[in-house]
């Protein structure tokens, strides 16, 4: 099966945590509907019309059965518009002060709701202020991280020394080398510590697993491991890494995976693609702004 490097291996849980906000405040407040009813006049003259255009049609239909009837039904047809007009015209006042006393509801509800609604908001944007993010995070990942631990053998990387010394490097010093340099081109940069010689027992493989560096934040506990991947076609190999990295994740660590060539050709871009790691999942956003003039690493399939 292909890979495509780098390989980033993350929890679950470290990409839940990345993810999270504090709980937001409340806000169950409906805002308040606007009152359906227009505002009153003191004659509603298109229902005046209405009606008198209606009397007019009805008394034409009936004067041709009764020319009697007609003119009684125009009569006291005329009589209820005439009353219903005065009615409109006597009750607006009425009608007038109740649209009012509704319209000023209204509005003081709007503005009470608008209060809480700016109270709100004020609210949320304390909470979720980049700051007050950032603290809730790291206070997850430090309740989260607390079960990692590492070896007492470990050597930071800016303590140990040259393997290539000053004799002629072997091919296996040579690699050693391109990993202590990158380990301390990458240490320029972090606040955590570098480290080289971990070793965790893998008990599901009887294995010794033993990434190129390890990187850990003392304040979160964070433990980054960072491994690199040499072209292999025993699958032996592959399975017992799978499964290595695998058991390492559900422990709490994060693994990140180079290809050989990766390093050797683009080490400061490698780099990069670390601080991204880090800015990515809230662990330290100082980081990746020094890589601001960096390419982003190229991808390497295999």
């Amino acid at each position: 099966m292909m890979r495509q490097f780098p390989i980033i291996l993350i929890p679950p849980e470290v990409q839940r945590i990345a993810q999270s906000k504090p709980q937001a405040p409340e806000f169950n407040i409906e805002i308040p509907s606007v009152p359906a009813f227009r505002q009153p006049k003191p004659i509603h003259i298109q229902e005046a019309l209405g009606l008198t255009c209606g009397l007019v049609v009805v008394v034409a239909i009936v004067t041709l059965i009764s020319k009697i009837l007609g003119l009684v039904l125009l009569i006291v047809g005329t009589v209820v518009i005439i009353l219903r007009i005065r009615y409109q015209f006597q009750t607006y006042k009425k009608r007038y002060k109740k649209h009012q006393d509704t319209l000023q509801h209204y509005l003081a509800k709007f503005e009470a709701y608008s209060h809480q609604e700016i109270k709100y908001q004020r609210e949320l944007a304390i909470a979720h202020a980049p700051d007050r993010i950032m603290q809730f995070r790291h206070q997850q990942y430090r309740d989260y991280f607390a079960k990692v631990s590492t070896s007492g053998d470990a050597i930071a990387i800016k303590e140990s020394t040259n393997p290539f010394g000053k004799n002629q490097p072997t091919d296996e010093q040579a690699i050693e080398g391109v990993i202590y340099y990158f380990g301390i081109t990458l240490q320029q940069y972090v606040t955590g510590t570098l480290y080289q010689g971990v070793k965790l027992f893998i008990p599901s493989i009887d294995y010794d697993w033993s990434p190129a560096l390890v990187y850990i934040d003392p304040v979160l506990n964070l433990h980054i491991a960072i491994e690199i991947s040499v072209p292999s076609d025993n699958a032996a190999i592959i399975m017992r890494d799978d499964l290595a990295e695998r058991f390492l994740v559900d422990s709490g660590w994060i693994i990140i995976k180079f290809a050989q060539e990766q390093i050797l050709q683009s080490s400061t871009e490698c780099c990069k693609e670390f601080a991204k790691l880090l800015d990515r999942l809230s662990f330290d956003d100082n980081v990746l702004p020094k890589f601001a003039d960096t390419p982003d690493l190229l991808v390497v399939k295999r």
